[in-house]
């Protein structure tokens, strides 16, 4: 009754939230840290990240860099370490 006395509908709200990336502040400078140094880790970045003040998770800066179709590719160069 509450529902229907404050909206005119029982019908359920839209569901989810603010779908706007916590590193879009951040891109240029995420960008052209990846561009100088190709080999970081994701928690090295989020290291960084968080020494700029920016704590976000693993999964934020993994889809952060999704999002700008930027990859990671193994490199066919490198050997595998072999067991003794």
């Amino acid at each position: 009754m509450d529902l229907w006395q404050e909206r005119d509908s029982v019908a359920a709200r839209p569901m989810g939230g603010d779908r706007r990336s916590q590193l879009g502040d951040e891109r240029e400078w995420l960008l052209a840290r990846v561009a100088a140094e190709p080999d970081l880790t994701l928690e090295e970045i989020r290291a960084e990240l968080a020494k700029r003040g920016v704590r976000v998770g693993y999964g934020t800066v993994w889809r952060f860099f999704e999002r700008e179709d930027h990859t990671v590719k193994k490199n066919g160069a490198r050997v595998r370490a072999r067991t003794a």
